[in-house]
């Protein structure tokens, strides 16, 4: 359903300023009126007596004594008014408590704007609901007949009082033989291993008094038919606050159900795959390099043993074989550790990156020093993931910019981070050769050179720091105006996990 624009009050409740503000920025973007910023409970509490907004959004995590679920209790219990709650807590316990409170959404840090947008709509779609379910009758069952979500609704006594017609359709039970039915004989829900339950949603709420979250079932129609569906169920109020009944809305996922099972399989196939090729991998480069081995090894012997016999052609014709059987040897070696790059388990951790490029740093000085490259870094801060793979993805890129310079101007590289939502940009710039626009993507395909045998390389370099920062959930891109102008290699990263 959607709100009206600029109808929808909303009062913020975020420990971090700038996420707080960010967050009041995103909601007035999509047409909500924030009432206010509370950084604690007790600020939360008075901004809600104060303004009476329809909806509070409530961090977890807030300073001073009182939490955010405690100030969510409180919400509901003086003003009815619906809490969506906001934290990166996942933990069974943090939710346990949060459910408590009876919340009417729940989002996990980092989110986008989209997914607050969404949820919000929900939560205030969902309370209007409750709220007016038995006021107005006339208009609000043309308005549940129109949704795209099956609507039923119980009295105190658990017998059914009302279905619209998605729920007469999934259900199986007109109206005229459901109501006065229990509820549940209508609606008829098992878990999701095909077990009965105990309780229902609405009659969980009808009990409680507190408003349930979505949660998935099956649903077993009068026919015996099976379907998957969400749920959530609120209770009826009248205008005392006095419980009418309750109502639940649910939703068709069968579909969604069907695909996450078959992405499931195909994941699972997936992984299967490149297991079986990162075998396939190691047992051909192992068998590819013994023949390049014995090539390199005697042309190497044969140089010695003709020392002085051959002529000029014939000598630059064996260093011929021993370069290409050492730029095979080298090609085979990359291309395992970029098949095996994607396969290994990624140890997480707290990784500082600042030390990370000391150590980069250190194991490229000789190459740095032939170049006489002037490298600054900025102060970099700790991101969340495999300390050896960051190692590799900064050494490659570090590496890259040496390689690629102007040989008749001083090579600069300035490695920074900026914090942006979510994690941080590190950047990697230099003033080197630079890429003209057409290759910008390309550059990251597998086995891609620009240039010719006079710079050193396979071409995989930046394939295997594509693969790195996508592992981590992260990506890289680069940005240049052009061959001659340098190059600068963005590299997003999630930062560790903290508290909110």
């Amino acid at each position: 359903m959607e709100l009206e624009r600029g109808a929808c009050k909303v009062v913020v409740a975020e420990d971090e300023h700038i996420i707080a503000k960010d967050i009041a920025r995103s909601l007035t973007e999509f047409g909500y009126a924030v009432s206010g910023i509370a950084h604690t409970g007790a600020e939360a509490i008075r901004l809600v007596e104060q303004a009476h907004p329809d909806l509070v959004l409530m961090d977890i995590r807030l300073r001073g004594m009182m939490d955010g679920i405690a100030a969510a209790n409180e919400v509901r219990r003086r003003w009815q008014i619906p809490v969506v709650f906001l934290s990166s807590f996942v933990d069974t316990e943090t939710i346990a408590r949060a459910r408590s409170a009876g919340p009417y959404g729940y989002i996990t840090k980092p989110f986008r704007p989209t997914e607050l947008n969404a949820t919000l709509r929900v939560a205030v779609h969902q309370h209007r609901l409750s709220r007016q379910l038995f006021a107005e009758h006339d208009w609000l069952r043309t308005l549940l007949a129109s949704i795209s979500e099956g609507v039923i609704a119980a009295d105190t006594h658990g017998r059914v009082s009302y279905l619209n017609p998605l729920a007469e359709q999934l259900t199986g039970w007109s109206v005229v033989d459901a109501l006065g039915a229990p509820i549940e004989e209508v609606f008829d829900v098992l878990t999701l291993d095909e077990k009965a339950l105990e309780k229902c949603q609405l009659q969980q709420v009808l009990e409680s008094g507190e408003p349930t979250t979505r949660q998935s079932c099956i649903l077993r129609a009068r026919n015996g038919a099976e379907i998957f569906i969400e749920d959530a169920a609120t209770p009826i109020l009248d205008g005392s606050g006095a419980l009418r009944g309750a109502v639940a809305v649910f939703a068709d996922v069968t579909e969604r159900h069907r695909f996450e099972d078959e992405r499931e399989r195909l994941v699972l196939e997936l992984k299967r795959s490149n297991e079986e090729l990162a075998r396939f991998s190691s047992v051909v480069s192992h068998d590819l390099q013994t023949p390049v081995r014995t090539i390199r090894t005697y042309a190497e012997l044969l140089a010695r043993r003709t020392s002085g016999r051959l002529d000029k052609g014939e000598n630059d014709l064996l260093a011929t074989i021993s370069r290409a059987a050492a730029s095979m040897s080298e090609l085979v070696r990359n291309l395992l550790e970029y098949a095996q790059t994607g396969q290994q388990q990624l140890v997480r951790e707290d990784v500082p990156v600042g030390k990370v490029v000391e150590e980069v740093l250190s194991a490229v000085a000789p190459l740095s020093a032939e170049t006489g490259a002037e490298i600054t870094v900025a102060n970099l801060p700790s991101v969340h993931g495999d300390r050896i793979q960051l190692q590799q993805l900064f050494q490659n890129l570090l590496t890259n910019a040496l390689k690629y310079r102007r040989p008749d101007h001083p090579l600069r590289i300035d490695i920074s981070a900026r914090q942006v939502q979510g994690g941080w940009n590190f950047a990697v710039e230099d003033n080197g050769q630079g890429i003209a626009p057409e290759y910008l993507e390309k550059v990251f395909e597998p086995l891609t050179r620009l240039h010719g045998a006079e710079v050193p390389g396979t071409g995989l370099g930046l394939s295997l720091c594509r693969t790195i920062a996508e592992r981590h959930g992260g990506r890289i891109w680069v940005e240049s105006e052009g061959s001659g102008r340098g190059a600068t290699f963005y590299v997003f990263l999630r930062a560790p996990t903290t508290q909110s």
